[in-house]
């Protein structure tokens, strides 16, 4: 087996894949998700690439090789050739590092949370108009990485996310990365009442925001909690909680609070300071 690095151009991936007869179906929304880094130049070389056996058969890297002809750019990758044809039944088989392990091996404590957080906030930044579910809702390590690069403060959102989690019976990753994203366009702005109230809910009045968020989720919860086979929604938390806090910050009453799985998520609202 034989290894080096080479720059693939989209023609020349468009030539290998045409030696493409082993792999599973391509995943339209990774090859979206690897073109995405690519474009940013977020791409980095690792062991991981693309790979041909001793028949000249492509046996791993097709999602790649897409990805560089929908970036239509040329990017570096390892390329493995000499293959022994029968490696293709145990390629991939391994436990993936995910998020978490990534964050982990970097030093990060509350890793796990950390890593929700982040993705709740790439996502929300990156495909605000579509559902996260399926291979919508993919994103890679690197990508988490990179989050974490771009909002270092996050991390101090973490507590604040499993409070407010517990008082208000939110998605601790959705509260956290709300929360942050909330103070990141608002970071000269005093929002102690704003977290007092969805915490605490005394003395709020009827049509408060942060009331109507407090009851909604509640309601949310115990209807939830008889549908032992539905997963909560982190899209769905994290509209509601921008939803209720651009009320708040707009110093408008918010009688009650609604949902669709097709509505694009609200961009926050900035406070005066």
């Amino acid at each position: 087996m034989r290894s080096r690095i080479q720059k693939i151009t989209p023609k020349k991936a468009e030539e290998m894949l045409s030696a493409n007869t082993a792999n599973r179906p391509l995943s339209r929304p990774l090859v979206r998700s690897f073109a995405e880094a690519m474009r940013r130049g977020d791409w980095r070389v690792t062991h991981q690439g693309i790979a041909f056996d001793t028949n000249g058969v492509l046996v791993d890297g097709q999602h790649r090789l897409a990805a560089i002809v929908e970036a239509d750019q040329p990017v570096e990758l390892t390329v493995f050739t000499e293959v022994p044809a029968d490696t293709f039944d145990v390629l991939d088989t391994g436990r993936k590092r995910n998020a978490a392990d990534a964050l982990a091996i970097e030093g990060e404590t509350n890793s796990h949370m950390l890593a929700s957080m982040l993705r709740t906030v790439w996502l929300y930044q990156n495909r605000p108009d579509v559902s996260w579910s399926g291979n919508n809702g993919i994103v890679t390590n690197h990508q988490i990485i990179g989050a974490l690069e771009e909002h270092p403060t996050i991390r101090d959102f973490v507590k604040i996310g499993e409070r407010i989690a517990t008082e208000a019976a939110m998605i601790k990753s959705a509260a956290g990365a709300a929360s942050y994203l909330v103070w990141h366009a608002n970071q000269k702005a005093n929002l102690d009442e704003w977290y007092d109230g969805i915490i605490d809910g005394a003395g709020l009045k009827r049509a408060d925001p942060r009331l109507t968020f407090r009851n909604h989720m509640f309601r949310l919860a115990r209807k939830q909690a008889g549908q032992v086979l539905k997963r909560r929604d982190t899209r769905e938390h994290l509209t509601l909680y921008l939803k209720a806090f651009n009320a708040w910050a707009q110093g408008e009453e918010l009688p009650q609070l609604r949902f669709t799985a097709r509505e694009p998520l609200p961009p926050v609202t900035r406070v005066d300071s």
